[in-house]
């Protein structure tokens, strides 16, 4: 029992310490970008040390890689449950546009390196990242719009949504949403923010 309970804090006390560093790496990222970030300075603000964080992080790449993911991943659920829920498509569709919104608004910075690393656009102008990995990241992507692409599938099968190439449009409705955040168009109300997105994504610019 005695043992169970020391093994049971030494989990706990590990999790805490790997999301110490995954805390700390978030803020070095954002900050500094890929490229310019060291691990000795996300080492640093951890406050731990460097066989620790090799311990859990073969490198920086797996580590950014491991923040993007773990980030990501309760996103990627919570669109998959959007999809899937007996709302209309075009319901989904603003749910979607708000809980996008939400997600790249608190990880603004971090997005913004990441977007920039895997289309090239570091300082180097070209990715900081392996091939394999931009591999890993693009089908990371393409999960997370499936989501979309179903949505828009549904509304087209029922005759809601004109015919359409749903991966453009549902790319084409990300694009619009981090580009929003990005340059900082999001309204203080949010809310105008989903309506007015929506109601381009739906009807266009052009009077009815």
């Amino acid at each position: 029992m005695h043992q169970t309970a020391i093994e049971g804090q030494c989990l706990d006390d590990s999790k805490s310490k790997r999301q110490q560093i995954l805390k700390a790496a978030y803020d070095v990222f954002s900050r500094k970008g890929y490229h310019r970030a060291t691990v000795d300075e996300i080492i640093a603000l951890a406050d731990t040390g460097k066989g620790t964080v090799y311990n859990y992080f073969n490198n920086k790449e797996q580590l950014f890689y491991t923040l993007i993911q773990e980030r990501g991943e309760p996103f990627a659920l919570a669109l998959e449950k959007i999809a899937s829920s007996n709302l209309s498509p075009a319901a989904k569709i603003e749910d979607i546009i708000r809980l996008s919104l939400a997600f790249y608004i608190e990880n603004v910075d971090l997005w913004r390196v990441f977007i920039h690393e895997v289309r090239g656009l570091s300082e180097s102008n070209q990715s900081n990242f392996t091939p394999e990995m931009l591999e890993r990241y693009k089908n990371g992507f393409q999960h997370i719009a499936g989501s979309v692409e179903n949505v828009l599938s549904e509304g087209v099968e029922q005759g809601l949504f004109h015919p359409m190439n749903i991966t453009h449009v549902a790319y084409s409705l990300f694009s619009t949403i981090m580009m929003m955040v990005y340059h900082k168009f999001v309204d203080t109300d949010m809310e105008l923010t989903v309506r007015n997105i929506a109601n381009l994504f739906f009807h266009g610019i052009m009077r009815q």
